[in-house]
């Protein structure tokens, strides 16, 4: 087993972390990463990848672990197609356990443990049942799928939070760049969508691109001017 982030599977030495291990488990994703997709669609799909350890020589690996992430948080991408995210099976816990009302159980880890050989039991014929019928995708999982969509889609989620669509309105490119840069740090976004990709993927959304002597704009929304007072 190892322990990867996922904002770090585009580092080879990293990745090589993943060699001949069944599941790569991260407990808790850090807040703001983004997730080396491109490299995530390639593990997840099993394709040969030219990964090092330190101070030994690269070797071509055919990872087959299956990748389990915990969080808080769903993680930032800069690939929005259908690629990455029907890869993704989503799983929500919603039940929260009070210890001052008793709704903990401090024996738990031992009586898991003493119980092991039954739960082997109810995993092997889980796992039958998904080899013969599939694995089932619930409502809520679809759900909460459509909803990291959105929330992972940096620049989507800076149009409803700081502005506006209107039909007549248009901003500076860099003006609008340089907001949406102050607003993905104040989000805790570490890695922000360059310029170019920024102003394409607001194209994809529906805006325009226009120009004229004073320079390049969007067209089809506005600042709100909270933010427009903000950046000034």
């Amino acid at each position: 087993m190892s322990g990867v982030q996922p904002s770090q599977f585009d580092r080879a030495f990293s990745r090589a972390h993943l060699h001949m291990k069944l599941a790569n488990i991260v407990t808790e994703i850090r807040e703001g990463e983004v997730i080396a997709d491109a490299a995530l669609k390639g593990i997840v799909s099993g394709e040969p990848a030219t990964v090092e350890h330190k101070f030994q020589d690269p070797f071509v690996m055919r990872p087959y672990a299956t990748c389990w992430f915990g969080t808080n948080h769903m993680p930032h991408t800069r690939d929005f197609s259908d690629a990455l995210f029907r890869r993704a099976l989503v799983i929500r816990f919603n039940r929260k356990f009070d210890a001052s009302l008793g709704q903990t159980d401090p024996m738990l880890k031992e009586k898991l443990l003493a119980e092991l050989p039954g739960i082997l039991n109810l995993s092997l014929a889980a796992y039958s049942e998904a080899l013969e019928h599939g694995f089932t995708d619930p409502e809520s999982s679809r759900q909460a799928k459509e909803e990291w969509r959105l929330e992972a889609d940096q620049v989507a989620q800076f149009v409803d939070d700081v502005c506006e669509r209107s039909t007549l309105g248009k901003v500076g490119s860099q003006k609008l760049y340089d907001t949406f840069t102050s607003w993905a740090s104040d989000q805790g976004i570490g890695q922000k969508v360059k310029q170019k990709s920024f102003v394409d993927r607001l194209e994809r959304l529906g805006f325009g691109r226009t120009r004229d002597r004073h320079g390049k704009h969007v067209s089809g929304l506005e600042i709100r001017p909270g933010w427009s007072m903000q950046q000034q």
